[in-house]
């Protein structure tokens, strides 16, 4: 019996999300989904910048930032926590969104692209 048919494949993505996020934390590169990454004020936020760290506040938002949907900042917050409960509530649009977002952080951070980051995270 595979890992996926015991937890499915959406805890599977979601422990692949966590992992790829809490890696990142504990190199020192932990993104900011509460408050703004560049002045701090506390948000929530609605633009996400992976070269400036994370959510940014409308005074710090850069041209060519995402604006990810609100469930999928308090997504991937909950993600970085390692709240459980409020991971698995997630719909399968704001897990999408999430793993786009993860990916950018990660591939801005590394300086180069994973060509087999779309096979750990789906």
């Amino acid at each position: 019996m595979s890992w996926i048919a015991l937890v499915g494949p959406e805890i599977e993505e979601n422990l692949s999300l966590r992992y790829i996020a809490s890696s990142l934390a504990v190199a020192g590169y932990a993104p900011s989904f509460d408050a703004c990454a560049r002045c701090g004020l506390e948000g929530p936020h609605r633009a996400f910048n992976p070269a400036h760290g994370g959510m940014l506040c409308p005074g710090c938002r850069l041209p060519g930032s995402a604006h990810p949907a609100p469930e999928t900042v308090i997504l991937l917050g909950a993600l970085l926590a390692g709240d459980w409960p409020l991971v698995e509530t997630a719909d399968v649009r704001s897990r999408k969104e999430a793993a786009g977002l993860v990916s950018a952080y990660l591939s801005w951070h590394l300086e180069r692209g994973l060509r087999s980051l779309p096979y750990v995270t789906r």
